[in-house]
Parts: structure tokens; C-alpha cells; sequence
């Protein structure tokens, strides 16, 4: 391939700096686009769809603890935490505290189930930390079904808290309204307590 002396010497004196000039004044000629139209337009919309992927990365559930009471009578309850046995401390006919290290939350209602009127209630009390109460034949209307899981009412080390309660119990016996008013009366204490701390 044979060039043209002049074509030569015009790219030559082009890429040439005049003796006014410098090389930091020089400029650089235009060798071609960077991006082409049709790319630059559709850059907007690839920097959103990166960010959307980047923020609505999927949210993977970690382990749900589960507890699971079980009333057998008015003077025997046993308690679980995924399969195994917690200490249960009987304070009377149909009142007991579940040994439970880290837990936390407020209290949940399941209906007695041969018992229209009467519940079970599960509490925790910040005055009596790293145990639930629980009563049974408690007079009161409402509430979970027996046997029916509970997730949002309990956390266990900052994580969620599946709690589940069991009747099996005899028929509802009459409470000592003495002892069940004083523990309930204490539960709404430590309740309005936590309240005010937390809000």
C-alpha cells in the first residue's frame, strides 16, 4: 500500500504542536463516540434496574423458635422449646413460671377448650425477666383457639417466638381470685411499665 507524500505530511503537521503551543494546550482530536445515542438512553433506566435488584435482595427467614405448653391438669404443665423440655415451676392450682432465658414480649389468650368463658393466658413481665407466667382457668372471653400457634406476641433473643398452648387439662376449675387478681394486677404493672420505656 503506497501513501501519499502530502497525506503523509498533513497528518504529520497536524499531530505536530506549534512552537506557541504546548502539550498541555494541545488538544486531543476527536477519534470517534464514546456511547451512541440509543446507549445513553438506555443508561437511566439500566442504573434503576441495578438499584431496584440491589435494594429487593430476597430476605432470607432464619429459624423459627417454637414453644409449645402443655397443660396436662389444674397442678401439671409441661413446656418445650423446639423438642426440649424447660423447667416448669408450679406456684399453685393453675399457675405456673417457664424458665425461659432471653425471652420477651407481652402476653397471648387461648380459650379454654371445654370452658366457654374461661382462657389460658401466657404473660411476660418485665419485673420477672427470662420467664413466662402462665394461668389457666382464667375467667375472661376471647383469645386464640386451643393448640393455635401465636408468632407475633413473644421474641426469644431478639428473634421470633412461635408459642403454642395445649389444654389438656381437666374441666375449668373455679381460681383463687386472690392470687390470680394480685398476678394479673402485677402482669398490667410491668406491662404499662415496659410501655413507658419503650414509647
Amino acid at each position: 500500500m503506497q501513501f501519499n507524500n502530502s497525506a503523509q505530511q498533513k497528518m504529520k503537521t497536524k499531530n505536530m504542536t506549534t512552537p506557541t503551543e504546548n502539550a498541555l494546550t494541545r488538544r486531543v482530536p476527536k477519534e470517534g463516540k464514546i456511547m451512541s445515542k440509543p446507549t445513553l438512553k438506555l443508561l437511566p433506566a439500566l442504573m434503576i434496574a441495578i438499584a431496584a435488584a440491589l435494594v429487593t435482595q430476597p430476605v432470607h427467614a432464619g429459624v423459627i423458635d417454637s414453644l409449645v405448653i402443655t397443660e396436662n391438669s389444674s397442678t401439671s404443665l409441661t413446656a418445650t422449646l423446639n423438642g426440649n423440655p424447660l423447667t416448669v415451676t408450679a406456684n399453685g392450682a393453675d399457675n405456673w413460671s417457664v424458665a425461659l432465658a432471653g425471652v420477651f414480649g407481652a402476653g397471648q389468650i387461648w380459650m379454654e377448650p371445654d370452658a366457654a368463658g374461661f382462657v389460658n393466658f401466657v404473660q411476660f413481665s418485665s419485673l420477672s425477666p427470662n420467664q413466662l407466667n402462665v394461668l389457666s382457668d382464667f375467667e375472661h372471653s376471647g383469645g386464640l383457639a386451643d393448640g393455635m400457634p401465636d408468632t407475633s406476641s413473644f421474641k426469644l433473643n431478639g428473634g421470633a417466638l412461635s408459642v403454642t398452648f395445649f389444654d389438656k387439662g381437666d374441666v375449668a376449675t373455679v381460681p383463687d381470685t386472690g392470687t390470680t387478681l394480685s398476678l394479673f394486677g402485677l402482669s398490667l404493672t410491668g406491662l404499662a411499665f415496659l410501655r413507658r420505656k419503650l414509647c
